[in-house]
């Protein structure tokens, strides 16, 4: 019997991909699940660390069934190194939000993907509207978690401080983020997925997260009739509220669209993934149109067919 054959082996693979970002080629990781020929779910992790947070979207049959999930690791995070030809290690890092539109769009090219869906969350949630704003022809739909027009307050010295033991710091900033109601072994792996970032990483791309991005005064140079835009934000993230993202969709107009996810906080794909893949599934929907209506402004467990146990038990499993 081969590997293939056994269902002890999951069907996500692991590639790298050669990406041309402002002239320096980046050796970047990415895991993908899904048909070939299935609409692109690029999927953006948060802030100071990488892709395996979107472990269980890739697991989901269902989801996989329409679409390719793709989901990668930012340069400088997981498996996606420095490129070699940079001396990188003589600055800080530091990222933009021209600087990160730019290389999730490289990322896009170069794995030639054909109208993605964009889904972010946090960082990547925040980037939404820079990309609905710079880039609306490169994407079906964009899809942003966690979001909000302005973050200020984490750009923080001791998140990268020698007399700081960082990873655990990290880690633990993240754990007050999360909804009680998720499963306790999926909030503990999140902050697990926190502990694995590099140096430095964290901090520099919160410069992005709580310095660069500000669009409270631009979310009208957003024209998302040409490329739909979705904000969904957990009932429990106090970074970025539900009312940030409904703030947002005002602000943008016609197009868009914000919805509260009841009982996830700041990391949904990661620390409850049975009901933010149910939520998930309730989005897709929408910009596929096979969902028929319109989203409504809040989602429990009981519109997807869930009760909190069963979340507990499901997610467990797993």
């Amino acid at each position: 019997m081969s590997v293939d054959e056994l269902d002890s082996v999951e069907s996500i693979t692991g590639r790298y991909v050669h990406v041309d970002i402002g002239g320096v080629t980046h050796r970047v990781y990415f895991e993908e699940n899904g048909p070939e020929d299935g609409i692109p779910l690029l999927c953006q992790h948060t802030a100071g660390c990488n892709n395996q947070e979107w472990r269980h979207v890739l697991a989901d049959e269902e989801i996989t069934e329409e679409f390719r999930v793709i989901a990668y690791d930012l340069p400088y995070h997981g498996k996606s190194a420095p490129p070699p030809t940079q001396e990188w290690w003589l600055e800080d890092y530091s990222m933009t939000g021209e600087e990160f539109a730019e290389r999730i769009v490289a990322i896009a090219d170069a794995l030639e993907l054909e109208d993605p869906i964009y889904l972010g969350c946090s960082m990547g949630g925040n980037i939404a509207l820079e990309l609905a704003d710079w880039y609306p022809d490169r994407f079906r739909a964009i899809v942003g978690l966690e979001a909000g027009a302005y973050s200020p307050g984490f750009y923080i010295d001791w998140l990268d401080h020698p007399r700081v033991n960082t990873t655990e710091v990290n880690a633990y900033s993240c754990w007050g983020l999360m909804a009680p109601q998720g499963p306790d072994h999926t909030r503990r792996e999140t902050m697990y997925h926190y502990e694995q970032g590099a140096t430095g990483v964290f901090k520099g791309d919160l410069y992005f997260y709580s310095v660069d991005h500000d669009y409270r005064d631009k979310l009208d140079q957003i024209d998302a009739t040409e490329c739909p835009l979705f904000i969904a934000n957990g009932q429990y993230d106090y970074l970025t509220t539900p009312e940030d993202g409904f703030d947002i969709a005002e602000g943008v107009g016609e197009g868009a669209t914000a919805i509260e996810m009841t009982e996830i906080g700041h990391f949904p794909m990661s620390e409850n993934p049975t009901l933010f893949n149910a939520y998930l599934k309730e989005i897709l929907g929408a910009v596929t149109g096979d969902r028929g209506e319109d989203l409504p402004e809040r989602l429990t467990p009981e519109d997807v067919g869930l009760e909190t146990e069963q979340v507990k038990a499901e997610s467990a499993s797993k």
